[in-house]
Protein backbone atom coordinates (compact mmCIF):
# COMPACT_ATOMS: atom_id res chain seq x y z
CA UNK A 1 0.00 0.00 0.00
CA UNK A 2 1.22 3.86 -0.75
CA UNK A 3 1.73 6.33 2.41
CA UNK A 4 -1.31 8.05 2.83
CA UNK A 5 -4.14 6.15 0.99
CA UNK A 6 -6.90 5.39 2.11
CA UNK A 7 -10.14 3.17 0.79
CA UNK A 8 -13.62 4.48 0.99
CA UNK A 9 -16.86 3.75 -1.24
CA UNK A 10 -17.06 5.19 -4.45
CA UNK A 11 -20.20 7.28 -4.98
CA UNK A 12 -20.81 4.67 -8.43
CA UNK A 13 -19.71 1.78 -6.95
CA UNK A 14 -16.85 -0.12 -6.24
CA UNK A 15 -13.95 1.10 -4.05
CA UNK A 16 -12.18 4.62 -4.18
CA UNK A 17 -8.44 4.75 -3.04
CA UNK A 18 -7.67 8.58 -1.80
CA UNK A 19 -4.27 10.09 -0.53
CA UNK A 20 -4.71 12.70 2.31
CA UNK A 21 -8.14 13.15 1.01
CA UNK A 22 -7.65 13.01 -2.85
CA UNK A 23 -9.25 10.58 -4.84
CA UNK A 24 -6.79 9.52 -7.49
CA UNK A 25 -8.11 5.82 -8.85
CA UNK A 26 -10.73 3.77 -8.50
CA UNK A 27 -12.23 0.57 -8.99
CA UNK A 28 -15.00 -1.27 -10.55
CA UNK A 29 -14.97 -4.48 -9.81
CA UNK A 30 -11.61 -6.38 -9.48
CA UNK A 31 -10.51 -5.55 -13.49
CA UNK A 32 -11.14 -2.71 -13.97
CA UNK A 33 -9.59 0.62 -12.73
CA UNK A 34 -10.77 4.40 -13.37
CA UNK A 35 -7.49 6.20 -12.76
CA UNK A 36 -6.58 10.20 -12.78
CA UNK A 37 -3.70 11.27 -13.92
CA UNK A 38 -2.06 14.87 -15.07
CA UNK A 39 -2.36 15.60 -18.53
CA UNK A 40 1.39 14.54 -19.89
CA UNK A 41 0.73 11.39 -17.90
CA UNK A 42 -2.72 10.84 -19.51
CA UNK A 43 -1.10 11.27 -23.38
CA UNK A 44 1.64 9.52 -22.82
CA UNK A 45 0.19 6.14 -21.44
CA UNK A 46 -2.73 6.40 -23.97
CA UNK A 47 -0.69 7.03 -26.91
CA UNK A 48 1.94 4.05 -25.72
CA UNK A 49 -2.15 1.85 -25.47
CA UNK A 50 -0.85 1.11 -22.00
CA UNK A 51 -4.28 2.60 -20.70
CA UNK A 52 -7.83 3.28 -22.44
CA UNK A 53 -9.36 6.62 -22.48
CA UNK A 54 -11.80 6.78 -19.68
CA UNK A 55 -15.59 7.06 -20.86
CA UNK A 56 -17.04 9.89 -19.10
CA UNK A 57 -14.19 12.23 -17.73
CA UNK A 58 -10.96 12.04 -19.84
CA UNK A 59 -11.20 15.76 -19.88
CA UNK A 60 -10.63 15.61 -16.22
CA UNK A 61 -7.19 13.43 -16.81
CA UNK A 62 -8.83 10.19 -16.17
CA UNK A 63 -7.90 7.07 -17.71
CA UNK A 64 -9.52 2.96 -17.75
CA UNK A 65 -6.91 0.62 -17.24
CA UNK A 66 -7.69 -3.20 -17.69
CA UNK A 67 -6.64 -6.29 -15.83
CA UNK A 68 -6.82 -9.15 -18.67
CA UNK A 69 -3.84 -11.01 -16.91
CA UNK A 70 -0.76 -11.06 -14.25
CA UNK A 71 1.39 -9.63 -16.78
CA UNK A 72 -1.09 -6.85 -16.62
CA UNK A 73 0.12 -5.55 -13.14
CA UNK A 74 3.80 -4.69 -13.69
CA UNK A 75 2.17 -1.82 -15.79
CA UNK A 76 -0.61 -1.31 -13.56
CA UNK A 77 1.25 -0.27 -10.87
CA UNK A 78 3.27 2.11 -12.86
CA UNK A 79 0.27 3.84 -14.01
CA UNK A 80 -0.92 3.89 -10.58
CA UNK A 81 2.13 5.64 -8.80
CA UNK A 82 2.08 8.12 -11.36
CA UNK A 83 -1.67 9.14 -10.18
CA UNK A 84 -0.78 9.11 -6.96
CA UNK A 85 2.35 11.10 -6.90
CA UNK A 86 0.23 13.75 -9.45
CA UNK A 87 -2.48 13.52 -6.47
CA UNK A 88 0.41 14.33 -3.62
CA UNK A 89 1.70 17.09 -5.83
CA UNK A 90 -2.38 18.35 -6.38
CA UNK A 91 -2.41 18.24 -2.40
CA UNK A 92 0.45 20.18 -2.10
CA UNK A 93 -0.86 23.21 -4.56
CA UNK A 94 -4.22 23.38 -2.80
CA UNK A 95 -2.14 23.54 0.60
CA UNK A 96 0.08 26.63 -0.90
CA UNK A 97 -3.36 28.01 -1.80
CA UNK A 98 -4.99 27.89 1.04
CA UNK A 99 -2.18 29.16 3.38
CA UNK A 100 -1.73 32.05 0.74
CA UNK A 101 -5.64 33.39 1.37
CA UNK A 102 -4.96 32.50 5.13
CA UNK A 103 -2.62 35.21 4.48
CA UNK A 104 -3.79 37.70 2.32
Amino acid sequence: MLPGVSEAAHRFGGTEFQVDGIEFMHSHGPTWLDIRLSRDDQASVLKSGQALPHRFAPQAGWVSFRIKSSQDLANGRKIIQLAYEYAKKNLEEIKSRRMKTKLE
